[in-house]
């Protein structure tokens, strides 16, 4: 029989892409998710809203369809997702993945617990890859 005795996670965490000419905006974010700055739903998105605005700045720039190409048959993202980077990079726009960690807070295990997609007329977020 074996016996783990050092540190066991039971965290969670995700990978994401951020696609967009600009950085994110707490507007766009919240038209995207469609929730009034007035709701009581608010503070949780604004945090939600800073956690992924603080990765997005953390995370790497691609600048090239090479940098894409070599994460083609990783787990991160899948290649529709890969195509559509592949073609914000060719316009020049901003193409950065990041991640997030349940370990960093509510909001952000929130975001780790469940894979979601914004697609808005500003911005695309992919977070499919979500693990335990």
């Amino acid at each position: 029989m074996k016996v783990k005795i050092d540190f066991v996670s039971n965290s969670s965490s995700t990978s994401f892409v951020y696609i967009a000419q600009g950085m994110l905006t707490k507007d766009d974010f919240f038209d995207a998710v469609g929730v009034s700055a007035t709701s009581p739903a608010a503070p949780m998105f604004q945090e939600m809203f800073e956690q992924l605005l603080a990765s997005i700045d953390r995370g790497d720039r691609l600048t090239s369809t090479e940098d894409i190409d070599a994460l083609e048959g990783t787990r991160e993202f899948m290649p529709e997702v890969l195509t559509r980077m592949r073609e914000a990079v060719m316009q020049g726009r901003i193409v950065k993945t990041g991640h997030l960690s349940s370990d960093a807070g509510m909001a952000e295990g929130v975001l780790c617990t469940e894979i979601f997609e914004i697609n808005s007329e500003r911005f695309f977020i992919n977070a499919y890859d979500n693990y335990w």
